[in-house]
């Protein structure tokens, strides 16, 4: 699940992780805007929060999104900016998010290579994640293969919602690539809606025999409704469809 650590419906982080855990869901994750500043985002004091991720069983992964406007190592700067906070939280999983004008797509192979070299030399797994029609980088699959193929050990942040109809297959064969899934539901064709499971068109069944972590990333977009979907009854309620899905005949 997206820890919701956001303005409108923020609760301490240790409140969070006891929800977490109580109800099942073994990810939390975190979402850095601004490299640096992941602290401030939290409102806590991160060894703290790192020690209930650990007590809790709970693992957290961090989301960067990095609004990539041409300048050169973006992308790495913004995760060694991040690392004293990473290795604060413990976390093990990071994967960037890029957005920008589609002139930048070029430049994504060199520096999430360079990116990579860094993460793993802190022990981490690192990915990236596509974007949904409507965006300029990371769209059509074909991209996403070769950005993969230019970029050894790079992994794939697969968000379901994000995925048209057409472009299943394709991000299916790239499903040895997948270090993480993003999940949540949209009325397909249209997609990026973040809404709970149930309320959408994807068939959830696509995602048995996923070996990773599947994050639950519901929280309405203005388009859907607006903000507020996130609520406690709606990720357990998600959860248990997921589960449904993913164990047939039970």
């Amino acid at each position: 699940m997206v820890g919701r650590f956001f303005p409108l419906n923020w609760r301490p982080p240790e409140q969070e992780i006891g929800f977490a855990a109580a109800h099942g869901f073994e990810v939390v994750q975190i979402r850095s805007d601004a490299p640096g500043t992941i602290a401030e985002h939290l409102g806590s004091d991160l060894a703290e929060t790192g020690a209930a991720f650990a007590a809790g069983g709970v693992e957290p992964v961090l989301e960067m999104l990095v609004r990539h406007e041409g300048e050169p190592r973006t992308i790495p700067d913004a995760l060694a900016a991040n690392l004293p906070a990473i290795a604060a939280l413990g976390i093990r999983r990071v994967h960037v998010h890029p957005v920008g004008r589609s002139e930048y797509e070029p430049l994504l192979a060199g520096e999430l290579a360079a990116a990579l070299d860094l993460a793993r030399r802190a022990g981490l797994t690192f990915a990236v994640e596509h974007n949904a029609p409507g965006h300029h980088l990371l769209v059509e699959p074909s991209a996403v293969a070769a950005l993969l193929d230019a970029v050894p050990g790079l992994g794939l942040v697969w968000d379901v919602n994000h995925t048209l109809p057409d472009h299943l297959d394709a991000f299916l064969g790239l499903r040895d690539r997948v270090a993480l899934v993003h999940l949540s539901d949209t009325p397909l064709p249209t997609t990026n809606h973040h809404l709970p499971l149930g309320r959408g068109t994807i068939d959830l069944t696509v995602l048995q025999g996923v070996d990773v972590p599947i994050v639950l990333e519901i929280g309405g977009l203005p388009v859907s409704g607006g903000y507020g979907l996130d609520t406690d009854e709606a990720l357990v309620d998600s959860r248990a469809r997921l589960l449904a899905a993913l164990t047939p005949g039970v």
